[in-house]
């Protein structure tokens, strides 16, 4: 019972997931939240980290732990990112144009 309680919360992770990146794609599209969609792009890392997360021989409820703050941390990046990438230093630095 225990196994499946976890595993709900891990599906109730990854749906807050999506239902957020919809939300902020919304916001988007009524131009209230400015970003590109190629922000979502620079942030691919995050996938590796996630599905990494996902592999490790650790508890079930450490590991929804650890995932959520991989989506936060995401997100935080999401939302700070177009600031930042505006920044004509960061994107020389990093060859992002």
């Amino acid at each position: 019972m225990e196994t499946h309680n976890l595993k709900t919360q891990s599906n109730i992770i990854v749906g807050l997931f999506l239902v957020i990146i919809g939300f902020l794609l919304l916001l988007r599209n009524f131009g209230l939240f400015h970003f590109n969609i190629g922000d979502l792009f620079r942030l691919w890392p995050f996938i590796l980290i996630y599905s990494g997360v996902r592999m490790l021989p650790i508890q079930e409820k450490t590991r929804v732990w650890i995932e959520m703050a991989v989506i936060i941390l995401f997100f935080i990046a999401l939302v700070t990112l177009p600031a930042i990438s505006h920044h004509q230093n960061f994107d020389m630095q990093f060859g992002l144009r």
